[in-house]
């Protein structure tokens, strides 16, 4: 089984899913419904609510309204980070685009932003289950404190591998998790269950980030939508150019401590820290530690008994394509 044959499986799910994130964005301030529309209808994987949809079929319980409405929360909820992130790190093209910052201003990212949390909040509103608002509040509790670490320490070099995973896991593994949780709890799933749920999502979701930080290093333009070396130029000391600055000789730190400060880098200044990364094999530590994250995802998974095992391939699909994709971007 491969990444094609779960949205397969899933086809009518996802479906409603699109038809719910479109329905629930709609306002009479036009402004909102125009965003949203370039925002959301530009699409993507939707991995988080779709991980949602396999757990709970893992735990024996149909896709209904209620979880499409789940999996609609957690997409406004990771929408609305990225209108907020774009604006922070002055992102301009994502997804081959130009961002929504670019596009209408920060005013208005910002503001759509919060407008797709509080719809969130209302949607959650519906159920009243304090289990559900205290893990989606814990969640994004933890995803703003990992935005926050990232911001403090912005162009800093002087941090450690340890604060670099503590961000991934605050900041992207929380909602991995999360929707994993979610599934457990809306299938009324054990707490054996409901542990290798968490587990899978957050280890899915550590590996998810690292290879996003690799491929921002090695990919194609045409593959990731965006110009190669964002980070680079905006400064965030990610895994790969961290593993490189602490095993270079004291020129080569010289070097990269000047183009952390340097807001104005150049194509040859990337290509050159690209060159030292493929010596020091940097994005390739990276890429080894992610596939120690998505083998226990997978352990977590399958040590556990679920009332509808078969779909643990579908988890275990998932996993595989997000690995797979950085072989797919640097072939491309």
């Amino acid at each position: 089984m491969d990444f094609n044959d779960v949205t397969r499986i899933f086809k009518d799910d996802l479906s409603r899913l699109e038809q719910s994130i479109q329905e629930n964005y709609q306002s009479d301030v036009a402004l909102i419904p125009g965003i949203g529309d370039y925002l959301l209808k530009n699409g993507g994987k939707r991995i988080r609510p779709l991980m949602l949809m396999v757990g709970t079929r893992l735990c024996d319980r149909n896709v209904d309204e209620r979880v499409v409405r789940h999996g609609c929360v957690i997409e406004y909820i990771h929408s609305a980070t990225l209108l907020h992130d774009d604006v922070v790190d002055e992102t301009t093209v994502r997804r081959g685009r130009q961002t929504v910052n670019a596009k209408w201003g920060s005013d208005a990212s910002i503001l759509v932003g919060d407008f797709l949390i509080s719809r969130s909040i209302l949607m959650l509103a519906a159920d009243c289950d304090s289990r559900i608002i205290n893990s989606v509040s814990e969640a994004t509790k933890y995803l703003v404190e990992g935005g926050l670490m990232e911001y403090n320490q912005a162009r800093k070099l002087s941090v450690t591998e340890s604060h670099c995973l503590d961000v991934i896991m605050r900041k992207t593994a929380s909602m991995m998790s999360l929707s994993c949780q979610l599934a457990a709890i809306l299938s009324e799933a054990n707490p054996e269950q409901e542990k290798a749920l968490i587990d899978f999502g957050t280890q899915f979701g550590m590996a998810f980030q690292l290879i996003d930080d690799a491929m921002d290093y090695s990919s194609e333009e045409d593959y990731l939508g965006k110009p190669p070396g964002n980070d680079f130029r905006e400064g965030h000391v990610t895994l790969p150019l961290l593993h490189l600055y602490d095993n270079s000789d004291s020129f080569l730190k010289k070097k990269i401590e000047g183009f952390i400060e340097n807001e104005n880098l150049a194509q040859e200044d990337f290509d050159y820290v690209l060159e030292k990364m493929r010596e020091t094999k940097s994005i390739d530590y990276t890429l080894e530690l992610a596939r120690n994250y998505i083998e226990q995802a997978k352990s977590s998974i399958n040590m556990v008994r679920f009332p509808r095992p078969e779909h643990i391939k579908s988890l275990d699909a998932i996993a595989d394509y997000i690995y797979e994709r950085h072989t797919m971007a640097t072939e491309s």
